[in-house]
Parts: structure tokens; C-alpha cells; sequence
């Protein structure tokens, strides 16, 4: 969606946000804080409140969370899920991935061509309702991307998106699992296919790009299109090798040269490589792909990801975390501490 209006809202949110702390919790911890089963639950939901209206912090989801989110079954647990959200993040998010991927590569093509740049972390944010529910109203109506009608939508809350689903009779429970045992079934027919871990992480990348191959084509259409007024011509389209961008960041990745730049095409292929690359690590609860994907949002954009062990374990092990300077934090206690003395 290419709306002035549009990027109006995104500037004004990450300039608003600019000078405060950013804080991804994964979908446990807000369930954790929404629910202050323990002494610590209850200690962590109330500094992270205070750090919020003090306007020290702030928690915007994803589209991952939301999603998540709409797992439970219970309507009372769910609006309550809802409140503590809305209360934290104050409606905003990260955009989501397909945006992200289209702003980093735009990003990174207008870098290695002199182009003048943006500033990636003021226009990466939106607010939950319009990554929710803007798509679908396009969809049936392209003359709805109008100001007016996205200002009304920036201002619904997560509770009001469920209140008017409920409504609605469209409230149902979102159910999305891996097929743990396909998984399973791969890793262990294709586990000598690759002899170390960068060709296994090169495998992942190859495959996650071919599905991206056609998007990739388009940004940079668009692009064109931004840059001479011009849409690419029937004899450009014939002599282009739409491969061509797949084909450089697989290169540039296969020559460790990208470093953090395209993280939305780095972060997600690199986990499922180090799921697959640990042979005593089976697929069990359905669930790595959306952990995968709050770590492709979370670790480029936020100061914080506090989420569980394993997850922690495994971005560690390939330092994405310093890569991206995200600090990465599974032990409420280590929270804890990490709220009082850094954010404090």
C-alpha cells in the first residue's frame, strides 16, 4: 500500500516512539503478565506498567502476537489478553513481515545505488488495527485507503477488533500448527545433505527466497516506478533475469557480506538452520514457525526480546542477538534486574 496518509501515521508513531525503550515479549510473557500466577508475574506486569505510562517504554506486538493470541478458546481469557496488550503497547505494532521485507529491500537497494535513504526505525511501526483489518477492507474496496477511513481505523484497540468480531459471529479460534511430524521426517531423510552449518543455513535461504522471488521483482518495479514515473516496459520485462535479486542476496549471504542488512530475509531461514542443524532437537509442539517469526520481528527493530530458554539458546548461539544489539532475556529474575537498572 503505497499512501501518503498511510506513511504519515508510521512517521508520526516512530517519531512519537523514537526515544523510548522497545520491548517484544513473545507470546508466554504476555500471557505470564495477563495472568500473575506467581509473586514475579505480578512484579514484572506492574514495573512494566509504571514504565510505560512514565512513557520510558513501550511493548508493540505483531501480527504473530495477534494471531497467537486468537489460539484461546476462552472469550473472558482472551479480552483479558486484549486489555493488557492494548494498556502496553498502546495499540502499535511492528509492521508486518511481508512490509518489513519490502521497506529492507527498498532500503537496501537505494543504499547501494546513492539513492537517499530513510530512516527504517520511524517508519517500521503501524498500529495493530490497521496491519489487521486494513487489508481486508482494501481488498473489497481499493478507494478506502483514504485518510479519513485510516485514521478511524488506527484508533480501533485490540479489544474492540475482538468485540467486533464477536459481533459479528467471526470471532473463531486461530489453530495454525507445523507438521511436526513432515518435519521431523525431513530433517531426518535430508541430514547429510549439507557438511557444516552455513551450506545448512544457504539451504534454508534458497528455498525461503524462492518464495519471495516474485515479491522482490515487484518492490523493485515499484521502485522504478518512484524513480523515473515509468513502469517497466514489455522489452525491460523481456530482457530482465527476474532471478537477479533472489540470486544477489543468496550470493551476498553465501559470502557472509550482508552482516545485518535484509534482516527479514536472514533471521527466519537462520533459525529454521539451527533447528535443523541440531540432531537432538526434534519438532514437538507445532509452534517453531511463529517462534521463528517473533525473532525475525523482534531482534532488528527492539532493545528487548524477553522470551523462553530454548529460543533465547538458539539465537545466542548465533549471535544474532549482537548482531542486531537486541538484548535477549529468558529469566525473570535477569528481567527484572534488566528493567531496574538499565530502563530505570
Amino acid at each position: 500500500m503505497n499512501n501518503q496518509d498511510l506513511l504519515n501515521i508510521k512517521l508520526n508513531i516512530g517519531q512519537s516512539i523514537s526515544a523510548q525503550t522497545k520491548i517484544y515479549l513473545d507470546t508466554n510473557y504476555w500471557l505470564r503478565i495477563r495472568d500473575c500466577r506467581t509473586d514475579k508475574d505480578t512484579l514484572l506486569r506492574s514495573c512494566l506498567i509504571e514504565l510505560v505510562e512514565a512513557k520510558k517504554v513501550i511493548l508493540p506486538i505483531s501480527e504473530i502476537t495477534f494471531w497467537e493470541i486468537l489460539k484461546q478458546t476462552d472469550s473472558n481469557s482472551l479480552k483479558r489478553s486484549a486489555l493488557i496488550i492494548d494498556k502496553l503497547s498502546r495499540g502499535i505494532s511492528i509492521a508486518c513481515e511481508k512490509d518489513r521485507q519490502k521497506l529492507e529491500f527498498l532500503q537496501f537497494v537505494k543504499g547501494n545505488l546513492g539513492k537517499p535513504l530513510y530512516n527504517l526505525n520511524e517508519i517500521v511501526w503501524s498500529k495493530i488495527s490497521l496491519i489487521i483489518l486494513l487489508p481486508i477492507f482494501v481488498k473489497h474496496d481499493p478507494e478506502m485507503l483514504k485518510g479519513g477511513f485510516i485514521n478511524f481505523l488506527s484508533d480501533i484497540s485490540f479489544e474492540n477488533i475482538l468485540t467486533q468480531l464477536e459481533a459479528s459471529s467471526n470471532l473463531k479460534p486461530f489453530y495454525h500448527k507445523d507438521d511436526i511430524d513432515s518435519l521431523n521426517y525431513g530433517k531426518e531423510k535430508y541430514k547429510d545433505e549439507n557438511k557444516n552449518f552455513h551450506e545448512m543455513y544457504l539451504s534454508e535461504l534458497g528455498g525461503y527466497l524462492q518464495e519471495f522471488e516474485n515479491d522482490l521483482n515487484s518492490y523493485f518495479e515499484e521502485f522504478y516506478f518512484d524513480e523515473t514515473g515509468n513502469k517497466v516496459s514489455d522489452q525491460e520485462h523481456q530482457n530482465t533475469n527476474f532471478k537477479s535479486w533472489k540470486n544477489m542476496i543468496y550470493n551476498l549471504s553465501k559470502l557472509k557480506k550482508l552482516n545485518d542488512k535484509l534482516p527479514s530475509y536472514r533471521i527466519f531461514p537462520e533459525m529454521n538452520a539451527v533447528a535443523r542443524w541440531n540432531t537432538n532437537r526434534k519438532y514437538k509442539d507445532g509452534n517453531d514457525t511463529f517462534d521463528f517469526l517473533h525473532v525475525s520481528a523482534a531482534l532488528p527493530y527492539f532493545d528487548y526480546f524477553f522470551t523462553e530458554r530454548e529460543l533465547r539458546t538458539m539465537i545466542n548461539q548465533r549471535k544474532l542477538n549482537e548482531v542486531y544489539n537486541c538484548k535477549v532475556l529468558s529469566n525473570i529474575d535477569e528481567i527484572l534486574e534488566a528493567l531496574n537498572q538499565n530502563i530505570t
